[in-house]
């Protein structure tokens, strides 16, 4: 079973922020894993530069590279990719392909809800994350 842990204020955050969004919204978490615990630090925002980013989600990658050099100046890694949908929070057949090349969690938040459910890609099968709030 594979646990995902993010501080309590920073989950609310990108749910108010996901929440009624004309577009999906991209966060990349970073912090630690050990074994199958992955452990949010941090929440960054990207920008969503998407053709169609009201149903479709791609990072900034300029982003995603200062993400990347603030995780390793802090020695962490990324550990979550979290993105929101107009639908349910349960990952697209695009989603699964990205799942793909970034395998770790993927919290996925409903922009109609506020609902949201993490996923991982383990060994070609999808499996529900368990999803946990820190202080």
């Amino acid at each position: 079973m594979v646990t995902l842990i993010v501080p309590s204020k920073q989950l609310k955050r990108v749910v108010k922020d996901s929440l009624n969004s004309s577009v999906e919204k991209v966060f990349i978490g970073i912090g630690h894993r050990s074994g199958n615990v992955y452990v949010v630090k941090d929440l960054h925002e990207c920008p969503n530069i998407a053709e169609k980013p009201s149903t479709r989600f791609e990072a900034d990658p300029l982003c995603l590279y200062d993400i990347h050099r603030k995780a390793e100046s802090w020695v962490l890694e990324i550990v979550v990719l979290v993105h929101s949908h107009p639908a349910q929070p349960v990952p697209s057949a695009e989603d699964r392909k990205g799942m793909e090349h970034w395998p770790l969690p993927w919290l996925i938040v409903s922009s109609l809800t506020g609902d949201y459910k993490a996923w991982m890609l383990v060994n070609g099968e999808l499996h529900e994350v368990t999803v946990e709030e820190s202080s």
